[in-house]
């Protein structure tokens, strides 16, 4: 089963599709796990304040979203 530990962290200054600069101040965060990839735009130093740890949480949840039964 995947863990939030598994997601590969990468900060960018520019859109992981379509290589758009990111807003003044801002971030992108891409989180990939296996195939899938997704990401979120952050301000930069807004960033500053989150671990790694953080980061790879926070992706998790967009990556791996839980069903509720």
């Amino acid at each position: 089963m995947s863990k939030f530990k598994d997601v590969v962290v990468t900060l960018s200054k520019k859109h992981p599709e379509t290589s758009e600069p990111a807003q003044a101040g801002h971030t992108f965060v891409i989180g990939q796990l296996g195939n899938k990839k997704k990401w979120y735009e952050i301000d930069s130093i807004q960033l500053d304040k989150f671990s790694q740890e953080d980061l790879k949480k926070e992706l998790f949840k967009l990556l791996h979203p839980q069903t509720h039964h």
